[in-house]
C-alpha cells in the first residue's frame, strides 16, 4: 500500500505536459468560412458605396448645369437678349461649362446601345437629350425603353395663357429637366 501511495504522489506532483499540435482540417475550414463571408460582405459593402458615389456625381453634375443654365439665362437679359432664351432648348448643356468633365464623350447621333462607354455623358443631337450611361447599376430601374440611362432635356416653361400657343415671347423660364423619371435605390 505504501508502495501506491508513493506512486501517486508522483504522479500528482509531476507537472502535467501537453503536446503542441497544429490546427485539425476542421478548425482550418472553419476560420477560411468566417474569412470569406467576411470578404464577400465586405466586397457588397464597396460595390453598394461605389454606385452610392456614382449616382451623387450624376447628380451633383446635373445641378452643375442647371447652375450653369441659370448662368446663360442672365447673361441674355442682363444683354437685353431675351428673345434668345428659347434658343437654349436646342443648346447642348455641356457647352455652358468652363471646362467639360474628363467623362463627357461629346455629341451622339442617336447611338447604339452599348456604343458609349458606362459611366459617361453624351448629347444626343436626334432628341437633344443630355444622357448619362449608369455604370454601376445593380439599384437602378431601366427606362421604359430598357435603358440604365438618365435622360435630360432642356425645356421651355410657358404660363398657362401661353401654353397652347407656344409663344417664344411668352416664355416663362427655361429648366433642365429630366425626360424620364429614374428609380436608383
Amino acid at each position: 500500500m505504501a508502495e501506491y501511495s508513493a506512486l501517486a504522489k508522483r504522479e500528482r506532483i509531476r507537472p502535467v505536459v501537453k503536446r503542441a499540435r497544429g490546427f485539425t482540417l476542421i478548425e482550418f475550414l472553419v476560420v477560411v468560412i468566417i474569412i470569406s463571408t467576411l470578404a464577400a460582405v465586405l466586397l457588397d459593402r464597396m460595390l453598394f458605396y461605389q454606385e452610392a458615389a456614382e449616382k451623387a456625381a450624376m447628380e451633383q453634375m446635373a445641378g452643375t448645369l442647371r447652375s450653369a443654365l441659370h448662368l446663360q439665362i442672365a447673361d441674355r437679359l442682363l444683354h437685353g437678349k431675351a428673345a434668345d432664351i428659347a434658343a437654349l432648348a436646342q443648346d447642348n448643356p455641356m457647352d455652358w461649362l468652363a471646362e467639360q468633365p474628363a467623362n463627357y464623350v461629346g455629341v451622339r447621333f442617336a447611338p447604339k446601345p452599348g456604343e458609349v462607354p458606362k459611366g459617361n455623358w453624351y448629347f444626343d443631337l436626334k432628341d437633344k437629350n443630355l444622357v448619362y450611361v449608369v455604370a454601376h447599376g445593380a439599384h437602378f430601374a431601366p427606362d421604359s425603353a430598357g435603358r440604365k440611362e438618365v435622360r435630360y432635356q432642356v425645356r421651355l416653361v410657358y404660363g398657362r395663357e401661353a401654353q397652347a400657343s407656344r409663344n417664344p415671347a411668352e416664355i416663362n423660364g427655361v429648366i433642365l429637366a429630366l425626360v424620364e423619371p429614374y428609380h436608383w435605390f
